[in-house]
């Protein structure tokens, strides 16, 4: 089996992951016992801010699904126990893959991929493989350990493209943030409003820019409310439900042993 991934995917990092499952299951516990009553919002260090550059970068919107419905229906900490333990996994994944985060949007994460490098196709390699082991970490231990909680396993979508952006720091002297600025970065939001439960979307410039192996896991999608044109003369900008799922870690180390290391 061909399977062009980087060797980010492996049994440690995932005995780290469910490991940080059980952790952050707990730690949501004892926050929990920490909530006192406050009247103003926590104090922001100011950052610098102003700076901007242009780069070629990926996007990922994660999303969870239909979250004020399904948490209408239960209590405010076990809200806030579900939110302890998806979010802090997420964004542990994103930084294995050297991911910035852009923006917690509260039942949800926005990550920036490409500050570390200029290589498309790795950018485009990394922000997909990011994706499928938050896939493979949600659907086979949070959702779980969701259950095991008595709280609803909530369903997820991501959504992910790249292009040029424009990574800048924008707000006042006493609060800023990072934003990524562009039509990849408002593609990928939409995209992840168009993918599948539990399932990943990712737009045309990353898809092409993925290895010809990976591109048989990708359906070519359709709705109506996307109608995103680009170039001159304009044309169609497509986009594929992106399906491969990760081995497992040990069956992937198998993989590489057989071909000795090689990927690709």
């Amino acid at each position: 089996m061909n399977l062009p991934l980087s060797r980010k995917w492996n049994p440690e990092f995932y005995r780290k992951m469910q490991s940080n499952v059980k952790w952050n299951a707990l730690l949501g516990r004892r926050r929990i016992k920490d909530i006192t009553n406050g009247l103003t919002m926590p104090e922001i260090t100011a950052v610098s801010r102003g700076a901007a550059k242009r780069m070629e970068a990926a996007v990922l919107f994660f999303d969870l699904v239909d979250f004020t419905a399904t948490t209408s229906k239960i209590s405010q900490e076990q809200t806030l126990s579900t939110l302890n333990l998806i979010i802090p996994t997420i964004m542990q994944i994103i930084r294995n893959w050297q991911g910035e985060i852009e923006k917690n949007t509260g039942d949800g994460l926005m990550a920036i991929f490409g500050t570390e490098t200029r290589d498309s196709s790795i950018i485009a390699r990394d922000a997909a493989e990011c994706a499928m082991a938050i896939k493979f970490v949600m659907i086979n231990d949070v959702q779980q350990k969701l259950v095991d909680l008595g709280l609803p396993p909530m369903n997820f979508r991501i959504g992910i493209d790249m292009g040029q952006l424009l990574i800048a720091r924008i707000g006042i002297h006493s609060y800023s943030f990072l934003t990524a600025v562009g039509s990849a970065a408002n593609r990928a939001a939409k995209l992840q409003s168009l993918a599948r439960g539990n399932g990943i979307c990712v737009g045309y410039n990353l898809f092409s820019n993925l290895h010809a192996v990976l591109h048989n896991y990708g359906e070519q999608g359709s709705d109506l409310s996307w109608n995103w044109i680009v170039g001159n003369p304009p044309v169609p900008y497509g986009f594929y439900h992106f399906l491969m799922d990760l081995p497992q870690p040990q069956d992937l180390i198998k993989i590489l042993r057989l071909r000795k290391g090689v990927l690709f």
